[in-house]
């Protein structure tokens, strides 16, 4: 059988994809860069308070959209990596499409609304809900930065893959580390998002075999 190569670009599926990645993750980088570098009172008055989240939330949405292009580098094979990527996608996809979207809504229209002691007594109650769901966020990442670790991809390798843990490692650690937690929230989830860009990027240039 004969072999031709043609760029993934030509299949509208994975076009359509790659575009929803590359979209959402420019959102979900500006989104963030958009977020006051903390959260208080002030910041829910502030400009871009709203037009933050929403442009992040529908960042991550888009991000969800376009994930199978970057997966689909592990899905045909057999080995730790590919199990380890299919559980990736799962949580990722939930972090993105659950876990951000409903978290921006409640601070754009439950959090301005509420007192402080009221809104600290919310995220109390809602945290064996909120806790897994931002896990899951995370440590999708880890997992997907883990698979580029051990097998580097055309769309994600080992320098995208170290880019994503230290984003997780900032996000993750933002509250114990000195400053604001914006001041390591908001480059750690610039830079997930610009790393799922540029896979995206990278999948309209790749070639594929037919």
């Amino acid at each position: 059988m004969t072999m031709t190569m043609m760029p993934i670009a030509t299949d509208p599926d994975l076009r359509l994809r790659a575009g929803a990645l590359i979209a959402g993750g420019v959102l979900f980088a500006v989104g963030n860069a958009l977020h006051p570098l903390e959260h208080s009172e002030a910041a829910e008055q502030s400009a871009t308070w709203a037009a933050a989240h929403l442009t992040f939330s529908a960042g991550a949405i888009l991000m969800a959209v376009g994930l199978p292009v970057v997966f689909a580098a592990w899905r045909d094979r057999n080995d730790w990596p590919t199990k380890i990527s299919a559980v990736a996608r799962v949580l990722l996809f939930v972090g993105l499409t659950v876990a951000i979207p409903v978290g921006a809504y409640h601070e754009i229209y439950v959090a301005p609304r509420l007192s402080h002691h009221e809104q600290s007594a919310i995220e109390e109650a809602a945290l064996p809900v909120n806790g897994p769901l931002a896990a899951a966020f995370l440590l999708g990442f880890i997992l997907l930065a883990v698979c580029a670790l051990a097998a580097p991809r055309p769309l994600l390798g080992r320098g995208s893959a170290v880019a994503l843990i230290l984003a997780v490692v900032a996000m993750a650690g933002a509250e114990g580390l000195p400053g604001a937690e914006g001041w390591w929230i908001i480059p750690g989830t610039i830079a997930v998002g610009l790393v799922l860009a540029l896979g995206g990027f990278r999948a309209l240039r790749l070639p594929a075999r037919r």
